[in-house]
Order: C-alpha cells, then structure tokens, then sequence
C-alpha cells in the first residue's frame, strides 16, 4: 500500500472524512436541525439508494422525532423483514455508533404506493394523520424498461394517493415530491418551472385502467412519444398531479440530475447499486465494458447522493417556513459554475480504476469512445459480442454454463438507456437551488452542504471509485496490492494476445494476396 498513486486516493478519502467529522462535532442546534427536532416525518421509498441516506441523515444529523417508513412486502419478505436488511447496510453504521437507540425512532407502515390507497390500514392511516409533520415522497419504479401500466401506477397513482394523505394529515409542514432532472427530457433547456405533457396524470391513469397490459404495451411506444423511456414519461405525469391537486399544500418539487455515490457523508463513495454512470465504470474496470457511444463533451450532470439529500432536506425546511404562489421547484444539477463533460467521468474513472483495478476483473480494462451508432455495432461485434460467443462455447465444452452472452445482453441494454443521456446535451436553470443556498446560516452550510459550485470532482471521482469496488463490487482495500499484480499480468496476455492475433491477420493476407497475384 506503499504507492503513491494508492496514497494519494485514501487521503483524499481521509481528507473527506476529516470534514465530515468536523461536522459531527458542530454543538448548538442549527436552524434546520431545530426545524426537524421532535417532527414525525413520513419517507416513502426508503428502502431505496437515495432513501437509505434519507434515513442516515435524519437519524444522525437531527434528533427527528420519528420516521414513518412505507415498506411493501417483495420476494416473499415483509415489512419488518425488510427493515432487518435495511439497517443491516454498513452505510448506517456510523449513524448506529453515535445513535445507538435509533430503532426507536423508526415506525414501520405495510404498505404499497401502487395499491388504492397504498394499501395502509386505517389504524396505520390514523396514526399517520395525527402524528406526522412532513412528508417526503421518493418511492418510484425507477426501472426504464418498465410496464407502462406498472410505471402509472407507483409513479402517477402513487403520488396522488399520497397528496390524498397529505391533505388529511392535521399538522402538514413540508410535502417533497421527488421528481427527476430529467422528466421534461423531450426540452433541451429545462427552467425550475412546471410544463404541460402530453396527457395529464389522471387521463393517463384513466388510460390504463381502461386498457388491459398487453394493449397497453403495444401502444406505449406512441403514448410515450417524444420520451426515451416509461420512467421519464410517467414522472411528467406525477408533477402534473402535484400541479393539479397540491396547490393548496405546503409542497415543493426536488428534481435530481444523476446521482451517485455519496462524497462526504456518512462514508465516502458509498453506494448500492450498479445503476447508470457507475454500471458503465465497474463494466470498464472489470475488464467487459470495452465500447460506448455518446457525445462525451456533453455536459455530465450527476451529482452526489449526500448532496442530493442535503439540498432535499433544506427544501423540506423552505417551504415550511415560506409561502409561495405556485409550488417552488429545484433543478438539483451540477452549477454551471463547476461542471465537468462526460469525457472527463470517463477517463478520470478509468485512470484511477487502474490504480486501484478490480480483483475479480476478466480481461485488461480498455475501452473505446464513438459518436455514431454504426461505429458502435461494428466495434460491439468484434469487442463485445464475438469474444462473448468464443468464451461461452469454452465453457460448454469444458462442461459449465455459458453467461457472457447474457451479460453482454445486459450491458448493452444499459447501453441503450444511457445512450440518450449522453448523446443530448441538456441545459438547466438552478436559480431557485442557489437561492435556498444562500438561505442557510454558517451552521447549516457544514451540516447540510450542497452547493455543488464547492465540489471537488477529482475528490469525488476518485472515493466513487474506491467505493464501488468496496461496496459494489465487494473487493477489500487489502488486496489492492495483489491486484496490481494481477492487472500487469492481464495487461502482458492482453498485447500479447492482440500481437498474436494481428500478426495471424497479417499472415492470412500475405497468404491470400499471394494466391492472387503470384
């Protein structure tokens, strides 16, 4: 561990960390925490990536009264089974050291935002109504490809079931809905405005009541029209439903860019998924990601996870204590101030991948940038689909299952997704971001940071790195020097392996000019 390009990173961590710990140590109470001090706060999707942190900050940072959390049962578990796991996640773990009684702020609602009245029993609904105070609402079916049907019913008829609950709770402070940055992703320049769609949420929940799923698929792709996918659309049709039914609520709309790992809090480059940008660094660092497509000096507008909640929460504190004519709404992007291309993710990921390379990568990571899709397939072809084929009939014959096909299938289709997103470059206003900024005392600025002109973006790619191969691809610091060997070794096959290919390439055509011309 004695490297200096390893050294360089872990202080960079321990640099962060040091911050963070400066910000435990703030002791009077700060405007926001006494704004949440005492609060039953009800969180919808907090099983989630962006819910986990959510719950961390609340329990760690304030001394919240008590968390509702809205849990449905999935793959056979129920709510409290749920909540085992949830807390089991090492992200709590700090929060668990300096707040060791947290699970009794914790109270669990059975529920589901896609069943009429999210499936909550009256008891539960009663208590909710008495005791909650704010309402934050992050529960989505974030799944691209999904089921129009489906994405209506948690996305469109989710939030109008939860404004219905809303308007019934006695002593409402703060409704959030969490929208996306890029809902209105059919506009190049995105304003802190709402926008006519297509349809409305009603109608287009009208819409799949009527029709059965299979009809409904097949006219998705003309409903959607001017939308790359269901999530986009049917997030459109959820602001709608704030716009046409919450006005006379304590709401805001928190639209986030792309989020990923946290940076500072409560761990950095912690995460749980494999989701968007990181799925393409940990598919590049493992050595099977080695083609993309996209325009890489468009902008890259993600943003760190802790950040994201930071800003959320302070607009939780705004609107409770301001008035305003129409529902106030936060394009949560990188400032224009301090932002960086798609191009600079990219290589920066690769570069410090290489310092810290994955134990379990396949093959030497390299990887190649094209603008046009016909360059993509061909590459695709060769880089991708055909190395796929050759392993697999490897591993029929020595008698195991084949399955880099099927990853290939898979990491094209995440491809597919991203390549919208990185081919269109997209402009947004912040001014209502900047402005709850500048509202917050000196106090609030260390405990709830998100100004993101403050970002360091080399700091910040370098920890997302060192956090996906720990939590998501679950390599342990220690073997850092093991995987450098290992990475050297790959990189000598991989020449090697390319030095015998083209000189077979270049033996084929001497041999074929020869049989023609002699």
């Amino acid at each position: 561990m004695d490297d200096p390009k390893i050294m360089n990173i872990m202080n960079g961590m321990k640099t962060l960390e040091d911050h963070c710990q400066l910000i435990n140590d703030v002791k009077d109470e700060s405007p926001m925490q006494m704004f949440y001090k005492d609060k039953g706060v009800f969180l919808t999707g907090g099983t989630g990536f962006f819910g986990k942190i959510i719950i961390e900050k609340l329990l760690r940072v304030t001394e919240v009264g008590q968390i509702y959390l809205l849990i449905r049962t999935k793959k056979g578990k129920d709510a409290f089974a749920r909540i085992e796991d949830l807390f089991n996640d090492p992200v709590f773990d700090k929060m668990k050291q300096l707040n060791p009684k947290y699970r009794c702020q914790i109270t669990i609602i059975s529920g589901d935002c896609s069943l009429p009245g999210m499936g909550i029993s009256p008891d539960e609904r009663e208590t909710i109504m008495e005791n909650v105070n704010i309402v934050l609402h992050s529960a989505a079916t974030v799944r691209f490809d999904e089921k129009l049907k489906m994405a209506i019913a948690i996305n469109v008829h989710g939030t109008k079931e939860i404004i219905k609950l809303a308007k019934e709770i006695v002593n409402l402070k703060a409704f959030v809905h969490v929208s996306t940055a890029f809902a209105h992703c059919n506009m190049r320049h995105i304003q802190e405005k709402f926008y006519s769609g297509t349809m409305t949420g009603e109608n287009a929940f009208k819409l799949s009541e009527c029709l059965d799923e299979h009809t409904l698929n097949t006219l998705t792709p003309t409903i959607i029209k001017g939308y790359p996918n269901t999530y986009t659309f049917t997030k459109v049709l959820a602001e709608n439903v704030v716009q046409q039914t919450a006005q006379n609520l304590p709401v805001t709309i928190f639209r986030p860019g792309i989020v990923i790992t946290t940076y500072r809090e409560p761990v950095t480059g912690w995460i749980d998924n494999m989701y968007g940008p990181c799925g393409v660094i940990v598919g590049i660092g493992s050595g099977v990601l080695r083609v993309f497509t996209g325009d890489m000096d468009n902008k890259a507008h993600i943003v760190p996870v802790d950040m994201c909640v930071n800003a959320l929460l302070a607009s939780a504190w705004d609107i409770a204590r301001n008035k305003y004519e129409t529902p106030p709404i936060y394009n949560y992007v990188p400032d224009e101030e301090n932002m960086v291309s798609w191009r600079r993710y990219m290589e920066d990921g690769f570069e410090y991948g290489c310092d810290i390379p994955m134990r379990k990568s396949i093959w030497y990571p390299r990887f190649t940038i094209v603008p046009h899709m016909w360059q993509y397939h061909i590459l695709c072809f060769f880089y991708h689909t055909l190395p796929a084929l050759i392993m697999d009939f490897i591993m029929v014959i020595i008698g195991k299952k084949p399955r880099m096909m099927k990853i290939y299938r898979k990491i094209h289709k995440l491809s597919n997704v991203l390549k919208y997103f990185s081919s269109n470059e997209f402009r947004f206003d912040n001014d209502n971001v900047r402005s709850l900024s500048s509202k917050l005392d000196d106090r609030d600025k260390r405990l709830f940071a998100f100004d993101m002109r403050d970002l360091d973006w080399t700091n910040l790619f370098r920890v997302s790195l060192y956090g996906l191969r720990l939590y998501v691809v679950k390599d342990d610091p220690s073997n850092i020097p093991e995987s450098i060997k290992r990475y050297e070794r790959l990189k000598v096959l991989h020449y090697t392996t390319l030095a015998v290919f083209y000189s077979l390439v270049a033996w084929a055509l001497y041999g074929l000019i020869k049989l023609i011309f002699l």
